[in-house]
């Protein structure tokens, strides 16, 4: 179970949504420590750095190692992707959480674990729900933003919308406060962000020493 909650903790939540070639893991990426944290992430094509495990009582042996160690780490679920395994995940990773120690959960292609666009499966809803009192911060993607649940949108804090397809811009363009036009014109590695009534726009770029986030003046 989730010990030591904290209610003066701030949402951390994040969503980001692109199609396919946006530039979704290369985002990730920086917006999450390479180093130095506890990541909990569900990675089943293996897209990000870190012990990718397969089987889940090594999952949740490891995990149980990990959290007694007081060490960083980051553990991914690379196994089955189906919302029964996930749900299995998401109540392992609620019970993993310790309001002294902040805790990033990583969440690839959401919509592949979405049963609806309505009310987020049990186990999911809770831990998006009460994660942040517990210094949880979920970083979820998807593809397709309109299949993914409402739930999703109504409890995170911060916004990445990168390229769309075609069917979802008109929705997606209400989500990041710009015009239809403009979500359209957005190329394969810019982003669109928004943060409550914020709205910025980033790029990201490829350097020889890594990779390079950088606002835009728009």
């Amino acid at each position: 179970m989730a010990s030591n909650p904290d209610t003066s903790l701030k949402n951390r939540h994040r969503l980001v949504l692109g199609a396919t070639g946006a530039g979704k893991s290369q985002l990730i990426r920086e917006l999450i420590p390479a180093k130095g944290i506890r990541l909990l992430g569900w990675d089943t094509d293996e897209d990000h750095e870190g012990h990718h495990i397969e089987n889940r009582a090594d999952y949740a042996r490891l995990v149980a190692k990990a959290l007694r160690s007081k060490k960083p780490f980051r553990l991914l679920w690379a196994g089955a992707n189906d919302l029964k395994t996930f749900e299995w995940w998401c109540e392992l990773v609620f019970a993993a959480l310790d309001g002294r120690y902040p805790t990033e959960i990583l969440i690839e292609e959401l919509a592949d674990v979405s049963p609806s666009a309505g009310k987020a499966s049990p186990k999911f809803g809770e831990l998006i729900r009460r994660a942040r009192k517990y210094n949880g911060g979920l970083t979820m993607a998807s593809q397709r933003g309109t299949e993914i649940s409402k739930t999703v949108y109504t409890q995170a804090a911060e916004f990445w919308i990168g390229r769309q397809e075609a069917t979802d811009i008109p929705r997606m363009s209400r989500l990041a406060a710009v015009t239809e036009a403009r979500l359209t014109a957005v190329a394969a590695l810019h982003y669109i962000r928004k943060n409550g009534p914020d709205v910025s726009f980033y790029k990201l770029e490829f350097t020889k020493n890594g990779r390079k986030l950088t606002e835009l003046s728009e």
